[in-house]
């Protein structure tokens, strides 16, 4: 049965209500995703009770209640949505500054996220004893660059986009990027046992066997994979050559390129691009549940697990669940790639959507603060129909098609600032001279508190005029 908690009570000592009335618990969790609850109840002595930002506990899982609204349907019920603690909460800690961490490992980014927060990063012993392995357990190292404004849940969202690789692993508020979660399970899923309203999708419209991997810049890896760009997969006397490419830019050396696109070919890669991914899903009747089975016929997500289609048999991963904990045959599962679907594509606008406004003022153009301490010793360069504007780590300069018209700032330790007229004329100023080529207008020049002016054709210092044969 369900059980209700305070908001803070994170080690669930102290329950305030067992939810026995509760009626459709479902429980929905995708890999590196979605992880939620939801139910209903009715208004008894106990609704008063379930408020939003307490704490459920199902199935030895906290989720925080998030939205409650009431459903008239012949009676009253309470309509009650959660999320795991996990994507609540990580989502709900403020992080002014993540820092650029430079050829470090994942673990190292997501130790200084997560740090100040209630979540615990599981140690290597742990998760040995379930069988896990941190994602860079072998020595892998990232470029991760500084990200401000954000949250430890989309930092750990960037480090997994980052490495290519990786998945959550979440126990309450103890978490872990591991390789992959689930394992190789001996469940058989048939229709004749429990599978039902099965739908098998093979689809081969992302496929890529030809693959042009670009980096920073659109470095391509020409100079370490023998002058060719791209790199073929095995597959392609299968599916024949099917091109495409891939962009990251996160990487400036070309050998970093070439083998993060190798990993896109790579067996171990439950996403590999170069196979036909197949889709698989249907309502699943828990065995588990039934005494006579038991955990003999569990399915968790991530295990891989084999589908009996007629006379083939296809072996894949779980990769959605919703599960109905106390109605064993009413879940659903999903078995093969996470979908690139409408889903997908909106949950990636919404990224985007976040950081653009992150960068960008009310009025919609670019923040000044968005690119303090930013830009690169590489420089940037904005050209136009007129002419340029170069900024360097320490100068900036703008030209047009006369050449040098204004710099400003330092060049050999010495401060420069000048002002070019079209022929190439100056006022020109450094730490310790001045120089003005061509015509000087002013009303009058004061040198050490003297006034130098004209006036009627005469020449005055102060008050006295200078007489001349």
């Amino acid at each position: 049965m369900l059980k209700l908690f305070g908001y803070d009570d994170r080690d669930a000592s102290d329950c305030l209500a067992v939810l026995n009335n509760a009626g459709d618990t479902k429980v929905t969790r995708e890999i590196n995703g979605a992880y939620s609850l939801s139910f209903t109840y009715p208004c008894d002595e106990k609704a008063a009770e379930i408020t939003v930002n307490r704490l459920i506990l199902c199935e030895g899982q906290l989720f925080r209640i998030m939205r409650i609204s009431r459903v008239s349907d012949g009676r009253t019920l309470l309509s009650v949505e959660c999320e795991h603690v996990y994507n609540a909460d990580a989502k709900a800690h403020h992080l002014q500054n993540v820092p650029d961490f430079i050829g470090k490992s994942p673990y190292e980014v997501l130790e200084f996220a997560f740090a100040g927060t209630p979540f615990t990063l599981i140690g290597d012993s742990k998760l040995s004893e379930l069988g896990l392995a941190r994602v860079d357990a072998d020595g892998f190292l990232i470029d991760f660059f500084s990200m401000d404004k954000t949250t430890p849940y989309e930092v750990m969202s960037t480090v997994i986009e980052n490495c290519g690789k990786g998945e959550i692993y979440i126990d309450n508020y103890n978490i872990a990027l591991v390789e992959r979660i689930g394992g190789d399970s001996k469940v058989r899923l048939e229709l004749s046992r429990n599978l039902q309203n099965v739908t098998v999708e093979r689809d081969m419209s992302e496929l890529i066997t030809r693959l042009y991997p670009y980096g920073y810049e659109d470095l391509h890896i020409g100079s370490v994979n023998g002058g060719v760009q791209y790199i073929d997969s095995p597959n392609i006397s299968l599916y024949g050559i099917r091109g495409g490419s891939r962009d990251y830019s996160d990487y400036k050396d070309p050998a970093d390129v070439l083998n993060r696109a190798m990993w896109e070919f790579d067996p171990e890669n439950g996403e590999r691009i170069d196979v036909p991914s197949i889709n698989i899903s249907g309502k699943l009747i828990d065995l588990s549940k039934l005494s006579e089975y038991g955990d003999a016929m569990k399915i968790n997500l991530g295990d891989r697990v084999s589908v009996i289609d007629g006379d083939t048999k296809i072996e894949e991963r779980v990769i959605r669940t919703e599960a109905y904990p106390y109605e064993p045959q009413s879940g659903e599962i999903s078995i093969g790639r996470v979908k690139k679907d409408l889903f997908f594509y909106l949950n990636q606008m919404g990224k985007l959507n976040r950081r653009y406004g992150k960068v960008s003022t009310t009025g919609g153009k670019v923040s000044a603060k968005a690119i303090s301490g930013v830009v690169s010793a590489d420089g940037v360069n904005v050209s136009d129909g007129d002419g340029n504007v170069t900024v360097l780590t320490d100068m900036i300069e703008m030209s047009d098609a006369n050449g040098t018209r204004f710099v400003c700032g330092f060049s050999g330790g010495t401060f420069r600032f000048g002002v070019y007229d079209k022929n190439g004329a100056a006022l020109y100023l450094s730490d310790d001279v001045m120089n003005v080529r061509g015509n000087v207008t002013a009303d009058a020049l004061s040198i050490n508190g003297v006034a130098v002016s004209g006036k009627n054709g005469s020449l005055y210092v102060g008050d006295k005029r200078v007489l001349t044969e």
